[in-house]
């Protein structure tokens, strides 16, 4: 098999979101350049906004907490969506937690405004004339979400810079991607998301048609 011809990486910044149209066997690389960054990771039928990409589907078929490489990505029709194809990280990606929203951070203590994910995941669907009133359960990409017994935990990712995983594109859609703008320091309720020094980075993807 040829190998997919990749062009030039395009540089997502810390705390922004975009939007990528994919049509079937269209692959997108994610790098997670400076290792610490977590990337909100959404699919959207470019057919019908309102088939979204779903976690809670994708766990129930293929029995996986974490994806895996191999696995196929559903929406909540059961539609497959994404494959994943490859991933440098030894690690776990979560699939359990919500994208941070304007009312996480005014728990948190933050002046209105802060950027946020669901924002970013909305706008950037704005962009492509789609409309959307909330954000689905995301794939959160390096975000570590340790699991034991009946308990859930927020730490610090074990990401390497460099890391890196592959979509294929089973439908036509639109990749979302929000690069995670948590910045709250760990004491008042927030987890070093991003690591420990709270800093957003940027990230870059890659498409080959």
């Amino acid at each position: 098999m040829t190998a997919p011809d990749f062009g030039p990486p395009t540089e997502l910044p810390a705390r922004t979101g975009t939007a990528i149209r994919m049509r079937p066997g269209d692959r997108i690389r994610i790098t997670n350049t400076h290792g610490s960054q977590v990337v909100d990771t959404w699919a959207v039928s470019a057919n019908d906004p309102s088939e979204v990409l779903s976690m809670e589907h994708t766990r129930r078929v293929t029995g996986h907490l974490h994806p895996v490489t191999g696995d196929h990505m559903l929406s909540n029709r059961r539609t497959p969506m994404l494959a994943l194809v490859e991933d440098s990280f030894p690690g776990t990606h979560d699939t359990i937690v919500a994208c941070c929203d304007p009312w996480l951070y005014a728990h948190l203590g933050c002046a209105p405004g802060h950027a946020n994910c669901r924002d970013n995941f909305i706008a950037a669907l704005a962009e492509q004339g789609l409309h959307a009133d909330t954000a689905p359960n995301p794939l959160n990409l390096w975000m570590n979400v340790p699991v034991e017994g009946n308990s859930v935990t927020v730490t610090a990712p074990l990401s390497r810079p460099g890391d890196h995983v592959t979509f294929r594109a089973l439908c036509d859609l639109f990749l979302v991607l929000s690069t995670c703008p948590m910045d709250v320091p760990p004491g008042s309720g927030a987890a070093p998301i991003n690591g420990a020094d709270c800093t957003p980075m940027p990230v870059h993807y890659a498409v080959a048609r």
